[in-house]
């Protein structure tokens, strides 16, 4: 009884080890799942901040740019941002699962072992009964044996010789019963020793637990603080580079803003030179309008003053009055027409001098000649005055021009240049600290692998361990049991041999004394047999114990084999989801240094277009400019070809001194036409006299034609 109930406290001792062991597990392997779930969240924290650092920047460095792109960024790195946040709330899910299953299990095994020990204790309250009822039974078996030995033995004392056999049979049985109580307790001393240094292994397997939980924890938080300290010194760099790129900015707007101005400026330019040119082809159209009317008066006045001396007797102060009109409108029309191209051309122009009524032909052809050289002279002069003035004009703005193209390149090259620089060191930089980062992470995640592989490999040889312990304390108790122990295993052998002493004892007895009857005889067989039976008993009793206690065990043990395969299984599927999560977190890195990447290269891509579009708009306003260069010279090219041409009709018109009624309508003739040919309209003319006049008007006209 004494050992069954030392073999259910041992099992149960047993029991509650595995559970510790298993407890020790699984909260080993939530330690893990909250470490991971702490670097993931801060490696989500480092992502969203990088994204938010990202969208600002580029927020900031594309608030001149296209709106739909930065809004399509916009969109696309929210979208990344819920992908991100949807695997990051898969993953806590997963863990909180992960969580509950492992709860589950615990609470499961946990039942599991209690039914297990309920069982186990209800099994030894039932050997323990069934024990009892077998020594109630064989007590109540060896009672009337030896009670015929008592009542026999004041008659065997008178016999001689049979007092001290039956002594030595007793001390023989009362030595055997004292050293099976000295087994006993030999073998609960031994177990207690066991008891005692499992106890002692178990607590310093959870001391050596306790320990490396609080160093693990002690390094998570060191790392944390370390990861903490860095990610606020990564801030405070961007954040500066980030106030550097914004002044940067700032300082390009206000150039590009300058640029503007001064565009704006040479458009307005542009367009005052237009106004003035629109506002001169008016004044010219002006002054052709006011010559046609002044054409038409002259003639009417003309055929006014043939009507008032037809026979050619006109009174001198008709003749001044007429001329004096005609030099007033002549007068006027160059007056109009100077004012049109310059003014200062007023000072320059000669007063147009009457001709002298009582000249010769000869003198009015040198008077004529003289004024007309005068005239070409001056002209000529005025023209070359004129070319000069806005050649130099022309040159002057145009070196000017190209010097501020120039210049404005150069600066926007450099400056271009610089920004490249810059984004390109500044991408070189940050692809290096992410690379730097995800090395950190991949050795980190490694070395914690292998910190939790080792950790299993411990785990495992411990749990071998443990079960080589409760195999060899199995094959103990067997021993104990069955075969080598010496108070249950050789006291039935003793047993036998007491028996068999006894037998011969009682043999030799009963050769000596043959007197006895044979009836007495036969009781003492039936006895002797009786105790042997009882005996034979005795020893099945311990057998079919030690067999009920094995059933048990190898149940147990059954039983934990295929829950440690599953714990082994568990491992390897949460070493797996680690490693994938690993896997799943240096993708998410590696797609954030991508979409950097394409940040920058848009950055660069809309550099390149704003640099493409500054010089599209320079090559702009110099296509303009020489536009407006080659409007300015072919308006000024035909008002000098039209103030030319007005000057040779006022040349043709004044050496047409109208002495006759024929010369003044030929006059007023061609002043009414000022741009016909005169080569073919005089000959056609009516009024053309013939005979040497005709000639000489036809040379001086053809003179005047020709120059």
């Amino acid at each position: 009884m004494d050992c069954d109930s030392e073999m259910h406290v041992k099992m149960c001792k047993k029991i509650a080890q595995l559970t510790k062991v298993i407890y020790a597990l699984n909260t080993r392997q939530d330690e893990a799942e909250a470490s991971m779930e702490a670097l993931r969240e801060a490696h989500q924290e480092a992502l969203q901040t990088a994204v938010a650092e990202t969208e600002a920047r580029l927020l900031q460095e594309q608030g001149h740019t296209d709106e739909e792109a930065l809004l399509r960024r916009i969109q696309a790195l929210e979208s990344a941002l819920e992908l991100q946040k949807r695997l990051t709330q898969e993953a806590l899910d997963h863990s909180a699962t992960c969580r509950l299953e492992t709860k589950e299990r615990e609470l499961r095994v946990e039942a599991e072992h209690a039914e297990r020990v309920l069982t186990l204790s209800k099994e030894m309250l039932e050997l323990k009964a069934d024990y009892e009822k077998r020594l109630q039974h064989l007590m109540s078996h060896e009672a009337p044996r030896w009670g015929p030995l008592s009542q026999e033995s004041p008659d065997a004392k008178a016999e001689p010789g049979s007092g001290p056999e039956m002594r030595a049979v007793l001390l023989e049985v009362e030595r055997l019963r004292v050293e099976n109580q000295q087994l006993s307790k030999d073998y609960a001393r031994k177990a207690e020793e066991l008891q005692a240094t499992y106890e002692r292994e178990n607590e310093a397997i959870r001391q050596a637990m306790q320990q490396s939980v609080s160093e693990a924890l002690w390094q998570w938080q060191e790392k944390e603080t370390d990861l903490r300290k860095n990610f606020q010194v990564q801030e405070s760099a961007l954040q500066a580079q980030v106030r550097k790129l914004e002044g940067d900015l700032e300082h390009r707007g206000r150039k590009i803003s300058d640029l503007k101005k001064y565009a704006q400026k040479l458009k307005e330019r542009i367009q005052d030179l237009d106004m003035q040119l629109k506002e001169a082809r008016q004044e010219n159209s002006e002054l052709k309008s006011t010559a046609k009317k002044l054409g038409e008066k002259l003639a009417v006045a003309k055929d006014r003053l043939m009507l008032q001396g037809g026979h050619g007797t006109q009174k001198p102060g008709d003749v001044k009055t007429e001329r004096a009109s005609e030099n007033e409108v002549l007068g006027k029309a160059s007056d109009s027409e100077a004012q049109s191209l310059r003014p200062q051309q007023d000072q320059n122009f000669p007063k147009e001098c009457p001709g002298t009524t009582g000249g010769t032909d000869a003198q009015a052809k040198k008077e004529a000649s003289a004024e007309t050289e005068c005239i070409k002279q001056q002209y000529e002069e005025d023209l070359r005055k004129i070319k000069r003035q806005t050649e130099e004009e022309k040159k002057r703005l145009k070196e000017q021009l190209g010097k501020r193209l120039d210049s404005l390149v150069q600066k926007h090259t450099v400056e271009i240049k610089a920004v490249h620089s810059s984004m390109e060191a500044e991408r070189q930089r940050l692809q290096a600290e992410v690379e730097a980062q995800l090395e950190e992470v991949k050795k980190k995640s490694e070395n914690e692998i292998k910190q939790l592989e080792e950790e299993k490999a411990a785990l495992n040889v411990k749990l071998q361990n443990s079960l080589l312990e409760v195999l060899r304390l199995e094959e103990c108790i067997q021993q104990s049991k069955v075969c080598p122990r010496p108070g249950e295993g050789q006291g039935p052998e003793r047993r036998h041999c007491s028996i068999g002493e006894t037998q011969d004892s009682c043999l030799k007895l009963n050769e000596p004394s043959q007197t006895l009857p044979r009836e007495e005889c036969q009781d003492k067989l039936a006895a002797e047999e009786g105790t042997s039976s009882g005996e034979e008993e005795r020893i099945k009793v311990p057998l079919e114990e030690g067999s009920d206690l094995k059933s048990p065990l190898g149940s147990l043990l059954k039983e934990k084999t295929p829950e440690i395969q599953r714990l082994q299984e568990e491992w390897q599927s949460q070493k797996a989801r680690l490693q994938a999560q690993v896997s799943q977190m240096q993708q998410a890195l590696e797609q954030c240094t991508s979409h950097y990447q394409e940040d920058l290269r848009e950055l660069q891509q809309l550099s390149d277009h704003e640099r493409e579009k500054l010089q599209r708009e320079l090559r702009e306003t110099r296509e303009q400019n020489q536009a407006v260069k080659a409007q300015l010279q072919a308006s000024h090219q035909r008002a000098l070809r039209m103030l030319e041409k007005a000057k040779n009709q006022e040349l043709k018109v004044r050496v047409l001194v109208p002495r006759s009624p024929r010369d003044r309508a030929l006059a007023t003739h061609i002043i009414s036409h000022p741009y016909a040919d005169l080569t073919r309209s005089l000959p056609s003319h009516p009024l053309l006299p013939d005979g040497k006049e005709a000639q000489r008007l036809g040379s001086l006209l053809r003179v005047a034609a020709n120059e």
